[in-house]
């Protein structure tokens, strides 16, 4: 297996370096951590002392590894390093120093992508939770219930149709539904919470890797909050299904607080738990509530596991939430 060297190479000011790869080689235009091939008998921190010096003139110190995995036949062996240098462009099309969050705004190289989203996300210390369809999978219930409230007006409508309104948000599924046959929303609004009370009572369960996401990211040190338009019903469903004992606190829908995609929300919980904005990430199933997260200055995934958002307003796009204990970790 051919060993690589890649320098998360980093200045004074904790910026890091990132190279734009020239015309002709492979994966052209693309950027990546800069470093290159291990010659015999070379240490991986030799290696990278090495190729800076060739590549691009640039002296560094402290050079120490933090992490390595394979990407095909190639095993990428990452250091970190210090320079006061400025890189000196010998084979690469462009070079920059940039904060570690902006490294999301680069098209990377395939095996460079899993470290720069590590490094843009490794201050997160406390993550902000959607409810429904984020931690717990409330849908086939909300369905069922919006199917049979409409029934309740003679209206027909299928399941799938429900969940795609649904997706929006209640208020557009009954606005919808409502201006189609005559019906007033805050009637099917009315109908629809008496029949999700009866489905609610039943419990719900967690989506898909969450129970197991939640605990490892806790062990971790990092906390849990929720986030919703729900009252505080939701921390009753969340100690049904035994998740409730990882989430520190909670804001609804009786804090009075403007919806999502506003701010305001995840504003109150750095307000009130005196959290930085830094140091937060909002995770969400759908784009209001990623373009909150935008909106409050923090961090933001979209856990899209049905590919239903591909343009939703977003730092990062998960089709399934186990990533995040690869993201976070």
């Amino acid at each position: 297996m051919i060993e690589v060297s890649a320098g998360i190479v980093v200045d004074r000011e904790g910026r890091i370096l990132i190279c734009q790869r020239g015309e002709g080689r492979n994966n052209a235009h693309l950027w990546e951590f800069p470093g290159g091939k291990r010659e015999a008998g070379e240490s991986a921190a030799d290696c990278l002392i090495r190729e800076l010096q060739e590549e691009l003139h640039l002296p560094v110190t402290d050079v120490q590894e933090v992490d390595a995995w394979p990407h095909g036949e190639i095993r990428f062996t990452f250091l970190r390093a210090k320079t006061d240098a400025q890189p000196v462009l010998t084979e690469h099309e462009a070079a920059r120093f940039v904060f570690p969050r902006e490294l999301l705004d680069y098209d990377f190289c395939p095996a460079d992508i899993p470290m720069a989203r590590k490094l843009a996300f490794a201050k997160v210390r406390h993550v902000f939770w959607d409810f429904d369809g984020t931690l717990l999978d409330s849908y086939p219930a909300m369905v069922c219930a919006f199917v049979a409230a409409a029934a309740d007006y003679g209206i027909a409508i299928t399941p799938e149709r429900t969940l795609t309104l649904m997706k929006e948000n209640l208020r557009y599924c009954c606005e919808v539904v409502g201006g189609e046959s005559g019906v007033e929303p805050d009637a099917l609004v009315k109908a629809f919470r008496r029949h999700e009370q009866g489905e609610l009572q039943k419990g719900l369960p967690p989506v898909d890797g969450i129970p197991q996401v939640l605990k490892d990211l806790y062990d971790r040190g990092i906390r849990h909050y929720v986030a919703t338009h729900r009252d505080l019903q939701c921390r009753d469903l969340l100690a049904m299904a035994g998740l409730d004992k990882y989430f520190t606190g909670y804001v609804t829908s009786e804090d009075k607080l403007p919806r999502k995609p506003a701010p305001d929300m995840l504003q109150h919980l750095m307000a009130r738990y005196n959290l930085p904005p830094e140091e937060c990430l909002m995770v969400g199933d759908r784009p209001l509530d990623t373009e909150a997260g935008v909106n409050a200055g923090v961090l933001s995934v979209l856990l899209d596991m049905e590919d239903r958002f591909p343009a939703g307003r977003c730092d990062l796009r998960i089709p399934d939430a186990e990533k995040l204990i690869d993201l976070l970790t």
